[in-house]
């Protein structure tokens, strides 16, 4: 997958995916911030202003950050309710359990905390490309998740849909040239367009504390004791 995103096509996407993400996380404010990333070189979260930055990745290179964790997404290898932002870099689409992978960067959110998911659309012309693709090489080896059954399974784990947005309207073409061509899409990129190469969906992590309930006091009966006669002086 790595080899894939430093492409025409791949580095193109990137850059789109940066600018994105930038407009959304831009303003968040926090402290812990993980990326759950393809690889260590393609950060996608440096423009938020949160302090300690992790980045996780399922294998080891000798180049990798000290900030970097090495870790299966389906297993982070962290605390309980320690994150105040996960992004989620195309992480659903090339992990074996999903499921789990989901539920796993839900344990490590704090409650009103957020993540960020980043997918490919699969009803695109990049969705179609994955369909006709012969040889199932990255990224159209991919998972390709749709973007509302994503929400779903954000809306069982207790996460309030934030955001919920599609971009990249440019075809899929290796041939840079060709693809520049196609720039002009970029200016029709609202986010609305169901139709384009990616998803991303903010979501806020809501779990309460629970509420003590009030003692249920048992009422007793009072015993009115007999009162003496006074004595005359």
């Amino acid at each position: 997958y790595e080899a894939w995103f430093q492409t025409s096509l791949g580095r193109v996407l990137l850059s789109d995916q940066r600018k994105k993400i930038e407009g959304v996380i831009g303003r968040m404010f926090g402290y812990h911030q993980l990326e759950l990333l393809v690889s260590h070189r393609f950060p996608m979260g440096n423009s938020s202003s949160l302090g300690h930055k992790i980045i996780s990745v399922p294998d080891w290179q000798p180049d990798m950050p000290e900030n970097t964790l090495v870790s299966e997404s389906n297993e982070i290898g962290l605390v309980h309710d320690s994150i105040d932002l996960a992004i989620l870099h195309h992480t659903l689409d090339f992990t074996a359990s999903p499921h789990q992978t989901l539920r796993e960067a839900s344990r490590v959110v704090k409650s009103s905390g957020h993540i960020l998911i980043i997918g490919f659309n699969p009803i695109s012309l990049w969705g179609m490309r994955k369909m006709t693709s012969r040889r199932k090489a990255a990224p159209w080896s991919g998972r390709f998740t749709s973007c509302h059954r994503v929400e779903d399974w954000l809306k069982l784990l207790n996460f309030k849909i934030s955001s919920s947005n599609y971009h990249f309207l440019r075809p899929p073409i290796k041939n840079y040239r060709l693809l520049e061509r196609f720039s002009f899409l970029d200016k029709l990129d609202n986010g609305a367009f169901p139709l384009g190469a990616y998803y991303m969906i903010l979501a806020k992590k809501q779990v309460g504390c629970p509420l003590s309930t009030r003692p249920s006091w048992k009422e007793t009966n009072v015993i009115g004791l007999p009162v003496a006669n006074r004595m005359k002086p």
